[in-house]
């Protein structure tokens, strides 16, 4: 009999697969070993996360029909509650990204403030949202304000 395997959701594959590219970024250059070794200590935390994180309905003997309710309603709260935390983490990326592009923009279009608004958007300075895009060749800084 074949091992059956979960299918794997597109978003988790995308996510695992930038996660690695991060890791082969910070080492690129370094030797197999360190390479290799940031890899397997990535590979086990998450895997003990998602341990820790995970609790599977009906993998444990009958309980009692009132514990069994406990758990279902203790489970959906967790599960709620994590998907609010998603929902949120994924606005705040989408915030941090549009600020990204329009900092992007602001360079790419010939903007000079001799790396203003790009330390303020890496920073998440409230200055990026603020400022408007000058025109080409007329860049404002924090200073002329």
């Amino acid at each position: 009999m074949a091992t059956q395997h979960p299918s794997i959701d597109p978003v988790e594959r995308e996510l695992v697969s930038t996660q690695l590219d991060e890791l082969a970024l910070a080492h690129d250059g370094q030797p197999w070993a360190r390479w290799k070794n940031a890899v397997v200590e990535w590979y086990i935390r998450a895997l003990a996360t998602a341990r820790a994180e995970a609790w599977i309905p009906g993998l444990s003997v009958a309980q009692d029909p009132a514990v069994e309710e406990a758990l279902r309603r203790f489970y959906r709260y967790h599960v709620r509650a994590a998907i609010g935390r998603l929902r949120d983490e994924n606005i705040a990326l989408h915030r941090k990204l549009i600020d990204a592009l329009e900092c992007a923009r602001f360079y790419a279009n010939g903007g000079d403030d001799h790396g203003e608004r790009a330390h303020a958007v890496l920073h998440d300075h409230p200055l990026a949202k603020a400022a408007a895009t000058p025109a080409h060749g007329e860049a404002k800084t924090a200073r002329s304000h």
